[in-house]
């Protein structure tokens, strides 16, 4: 029997629309699901538990992480959820399969000697060459200290529009997961620097699009341009090769906390949608740290 028509795409466009998930969770889901599909000609309502387990069994003999693993397991229970919904079956084949093990990571964050001594070198400003090259140096500046002060992720930065910063405020509103915005605040030396490249730097970069941080040619900047960058001053600094820009969210999220910062406020900051993600940052810190927290926060003590 051929495979089903249609159940994956109804699937991917309840996604689009009724949850706004984005391009790339979209893509994701497409082809965790295709590679399910194409595992067996049994139709896709039709699977049973043992198919779910043969093809996870599958991944594994082929190397896959259990993280992999369980992701694609994910895709399958939000997948056979939305057909009971549906009405196209009856009973959830996922429902008694086990998730493989995971080992829990714990996020990595910069100390303080590292935070300063990479803040320092965008002050020095990387080797740029052109008239263009003190342009780019207080871009660089501007970027990485907004991206310490906020704790947004960089996906979020490179698409944060000029109209969304108010340096007068010291805010900026940023479009997160899920079309869900939030409001973030930073410190008067933030505002100065967003001020100065504003006015000293964005224009001689000729901006063609309305995001606040612009490349060369005025395009928004890539993910792929922004980590060169992030790579080349850590280099600057003397920091090890294995920075990547998440470590600067993971750096703001660890010191808020070490700051005395309550969860709820730090969930509302990082733009989780659940306690528990951010919760992981208290197992970072030292333990009297921790303590402090389970005890002043409302849902800590036993």
């Amino acid at each position: 029997m051929a495979p089903e028509k249609g159940l994956i795409e109804d699937f991917i466009r309840h996604l689009k629309i009724d949850k706004a998930c984005s391009p790339h969770t979209l893509t994701s889901y497409g082809r965790d699901l295709r590679q399910f599909e194409e595992q067996s000609k049994t139709p896709l309502s039709s699977r049973r538990d043992r198919d779910i387990q043969s093809y996870l069994a599958f991944l594994s003999k082929k190397g896959l992480e259990p993280s992999s693993i369980a992701r694609k397991l994910s895709s399958l229970r939000q997948f056979y959820q939305y057909l009971i919904r549906e009405e196209v079956i009856k009973e959830d084949p996922t429902l008694f399969v086990g998730s493989p093990s995971l080992k829990k990571r714990l996020p990595k964050a910069l100390n303080e000697a590292d935070i300063e001594s990479l803040l320092k070198a965008s002050q020095k400003g990387l080797p740029y060459r052109g008239e263009s090259a003190e342009a780019l140096q207080i871009r660089d500046r501007a970027m990485l200290y907004l991206l310490y002060a906020t704790g947004v992720r960089v996906s979020e930065l490179l698409s944060l529009p000029l109209q969304k910063t108010d340096t007068e405020a010291g805010l900026i509103r940023v479009m997160g997961k899920r079309s869900k915005e939030r409001m973030i605040p930073f410190p008067p030396v933030v505002s100065e620097l967003l001020i100065h490249y504003k006015e000293a730097s964005r224009p001689l970069l000729k901006p063609s699009v309305d995001s606040l941080f612009v490349g060369l040619g005025g395009r928004r900047l890539t993910r792929q341009a922004f980590w060169k960058t992030l790579k080349q001053l850590a280099r600057e600094a003397g920091i090890d090769d294995s920075l990547h820009p998440h470590m600067l969210r993971h750096t703001f999220a660890t010191d808020l906390l070490k700051s005395g910062m309550n969860l709820r406020m730090l969930q509302s900051l990082l733009g989780h949608s659940d306690l528990q993600t951010t919760q992981i940052y208290t197992q970072v810190l030292p333990e009297k740290l921790r303590e402090v927290v389970n005890r002043h926060h409302p849902r800590g003590r036993k």
